[in-house]
């Protein structure tokens, strides 16, 4: 039953971890020579920083509102209305890509049939590749 070195020095650091309480403050502390407070325990100034940071939020959420509506008085839309337009534009480029895709598949089927590149049906048709 001998406890291998690895066991002994780990049983040795987990005794050295035996939390102790102090009995003036009631907190709980690693051991009598470190008194670091434990991690649960609030830091003082830590509400402080969470209401400094709400604040910071708060006010830049609202200078984001107020250039918002400013571009939606500039412009005369609405943000329904942009989204609306923005909708219909996606539609369109649906369309224009089904559109797209077909005729590249009549073109590749026509290459096929005449024995020809795709690239020689595009130049006879005096249509560019990027296009």
């Amino acid at each position: 039953m001998d406890a291998t070195p690895s066991k002994r020095k780990q049983s040795s650091n987990v005794s050295s971890l035996v939390l102790e309480s102090d009995n003036t403050s009631g907190t709980l502390f690693e051991s009598h020579t470190d008194r670091k407070p434990r991690l649960f325990e609030p830091r003082k100034d830590r509400k402080h920083e969470l209401r400094t940071a709400i604040a910071t939020a708060t006010s830049e959420l609202d200078v984001q509102r107020a250039r918002r509506d400013a571009l939606e008085q500039e412009s005369g839309l609405t943000v329904e209305r942009a989204r609306q337009l923005n909708d219909e534009n996606i539609d369109r480029l649906h369309r224009y890509n089904d559109t797209k895709d077909a005729a590249q598949i009549l073109f590749g089927k026509l290459a096929e049939l005449k024995g020809k590149t795709i690239k020689e049906i595009y130049a006879e048709y005096d249509i560019e590749l990027d296009d």
